[in-house]
C-alpha cells in the first residue's frame, strides 16, 4: 500500500532540538505560494512543524516551518519544501522526515544539485529511492528568504523524490538536463511512476554525477591514506584506522571534501568512487587502488 497522508507516523526516537531564533523563515513558509496553509499535517521530531499549501498555478506543497532551527555546524539555515500528487502526502512526509533526521544527526543541511541515492525505495510500493535538493518552479521570491535590509538569511530547499535512474542522470547531466529528458517538471510528482528516464550505463557520465558528493574524512588523512571508504548512497566517508572512538566523536576531527579533491590526493581511490553502490565500503590495501569490497 502506498504511503499516504493517513499512513504517515513520526517514527524519531525523539524530538530534534531546535536553536532560538527569528522568525523570519518560518514567516516566510506561511507567507509563500500566495495562499494560505490549507492544513496543518503534525509535526516531525517533534518539533518541526508541516503546512499543506496548495497554490492557485502548482500542485500540492508541503513546507516545513522549523526545519531552519535545527542547529548546523555552517549556521546554514534551510526550511523544506515537496511537491506531490493528492493523496501522496504521507509519501512528501516521508521524505521531509528523512531529510530533517539528517540535519539533526549530522548537523548539515542537505547539498544543492546532489542527489542523495538510497539502496532501496523509502516509499513504499514505488522505486522512489533518492532524494535531491533542485530550484523550486516559483524562482528567487519563493527559494531565497530575505530580512528587511534584503540581506538572504536563508533558503527553501525544495525535495525531488526519484528513481535511482532518475537520481544517477540528474547526477550526471544536472537537473535542468533531466527535467528536459522528462519532458516536464511535473513529471516528477507522482511517486508511483515508472523512472522518467533509463539509467546510464557510460561509467564516465557516472563518475561525473559525483562532482557534488562530498566526502567526510578525518584530520589524519594529512597523514595517512584512507583505509576504508563507504559509500553511503548520499556521500563519501573515509577513514584511515587510525582514528579511535574518541576521536571520532569529536566533531572538530572531521571536514568536508569534494569528491574531485579527495581524488586528487589519493587518486588510486578513483577506481572504486565511479562504481560504488550505496551501503559499500571499500577496504584499500594500499595505494595501488585494490581493494576489498566489503557490504554493509
Amino acid at each position: 500500500m502506498l504511503v499516504t497522508r493517513t499512513a504517515y507516523r513520526d517514527t524519531m526516537a525523539k524530538d530534534i532540538p531546535l536553536t532560538h531564533g527569528d522568525d523570519a523563515l518560518p514567516n516566510h513558509v506561511f507567507n509563500a505560494l500566495a495562499v494560505p496553509p490549507t492544513a496543518s499535517l503534525g509535526k516531525i521530531g517533534g518539533s518541526i512543524q508541516v503546512i499543506e499549501k496548495r497554490p492557485v498555478d502548482g500542485p500540492i506543497t508541503l513546507l516545513t516551518a522549523g526545519a531552519s532551527r535545527v542547529p548546523t555546524d555552517t549556521g546554514e539555515k534551510v526550511e523544506l519544501a515537496v511537491e506531490v500528487v493528492e493523496g501522496q502526502q504521507g509519501a512528501a512526509m516521508t521524505a521531509l522526515r528523512i531529510v530533517c533526521d539528517d540535519m539533526a544527526a549530522n548537523r548539515r543541511v542537505p547539498p544543492v544539485g546532489a542527489p542523495w541515492r538510497n539502496d532501496q525505495p523509502f516509499v513504499k510500493d514505488t522505486a522512489i529511492s533518492a532524494i535531491m535538493v533542485t530550484p523550486s518552479r516559483w524562482g528567487a521570491d519563493f527559494d531565497e528568504v530575505v530580512a528587511g535590509d534584503r540581506i538572504v538569511v536563508g533558503r527553501v530547499a525544495t525535495l525531488r523524490m526519484l528513481t535511482d535512474a532518475e537520481a544517477a542522470y540528474a547526477g550526471a547531466h544536472g537537473w535542468d538536463a533531466l527535467v528536459e529528458a522528462a519532458g516536464s517538471i511535473d513529471a516528477f510528482l507522482d511517486v508511483t511512476r515508472e523512472s522518467a528516464v533509463v539509467a546510464s550505463v557510460d561509467p564516465e557520465s557516472d563518475g561525473d554525477r559525483l562532482a557534488q558528493v562530498p566526502v567526510f574524512l578525518t584530520m589524519f588523512h594529512a597523514q595517512y591514506p584512507p583505509r576504508w571508504l563507504t559509500f553511503t548512497g548520499r556521500d563519501f566517508r573515509s577513514v584511515t584506522g587510525w582514528e579511535s572512538p574518541e576521536y571520532m566523536a569529536d566533531a572538530s576531527n572531521h571536514e568536508v571534501w569534494s569528491v574531485a579533491t579527495f581524488r586528487a590526493r589519493f587518486p588510486w581511490t578513483d577506481r572504486f568512487m565511479r562504481v560504488a553502490k550505496p551501503g559499500q565500503t571499500a577496504q584499500f590495501t594500499g595505494v595501488t587502488g585494490d581493494y576489498v569490497l566489503e557490504d554493509d
